[in-house]
């Protein structure tokens, strides 16, 4: 169906608000039982002829008038019509492309969460911690592990919180220090290095103290 076919139940409403707005003017000017119209009728026969033909004129000019107004106000409320169903018609396509952008973004939005959650799925950061340490010959101390949520402005804020470790690195070299970094992150755990402090040993230049800070993430929201 066509956009103007699709207009024709409204024009034919104007149509008719038209028609009963000439029907109430009608009334008002010549009565209900066309009394006023038969006093005017003899009114004007009792005029002389010229005085007919100006009342003539007079109202010819009256009709025209009021039927020119009729037009141009039924056709300036066709086209504003017609206007406002183009915009709406309009707004609804760019709503169903919205649609479809949000649905699009929807659906990688649900595969992020998922795969966050397959890799972190019953991840605890003490043994996981513990684990690449051992494998590394690395000793650790005083790790405390806390779960904060993420910003507000967020998306992934309502499905998953962060994950933060703190780890103490007593007596260990540069090397082992970034070998176990390396491995850690390479654990495909979402575990990420956030901050390093490193300070030097009393007489040694080999050995260092170091406190690591690492971010994860967590769909396992705490307290709920």
């Amino acid at each position: 169906m066509s956009l103007f076919s699709s207009l024709d139940p409204v024009i034919d409403k104007v149509r008719s608000q038209i028609q009963r707005g000439f029907n109430q003017v009608r009334i008002r000017l010549l009565g209900t039982n066309n009394e006023r119209l038969d006093f005017l009728m003899d009114s004007f026969y009792k005029l002389n002829p010229g005085q007919r033909n100006a009342v003539i004129g007079g109202l010819v000019g009256l009709v025209a008038v009021f039927l020119l107004g009729s037009l141009g106000l039924y056709y300036s409320r066709v086209t504003s019509l017609r206007d406002e169903l183009d915009n709406g018609f309009e707004a609804l396509h760019e709503l169903s492309n919205l649609k479809g952008e949000y649905q699009t973004e929807d659906q990688r939005f649900n595969r992020l969460v998922d795969a966050v959650n397959r890799k972190t799925r019953g991840m605890k950061a003490k043994p996981y911690f513990e684990k690449v340490a051992r494998d590394q010959n690395v000793n650790i101390e005083g790790l405390t592990e806390s779960k904060a949520s993420l910003s507000t402005e967020n998306p992934l804020s309502e499905k998953m919180e962060e994950v933060k470790v703190d780890v103490r690195f007593p007596n260990i070299s540069i090397p082992r220090l970034l070998t176990f970094m390396i491995e850690l992150e390479k654990g495909n755990n979402l575990v990420r290095v956030q901050d390093l402090t490193i300070r030097g040993r009393y007489g040694t230049k080999l050995f260092f103290d170091a406190q690591g800070k690492f971010r994860g993430y967590s769909t396992e929201k705490s307290g709920g």
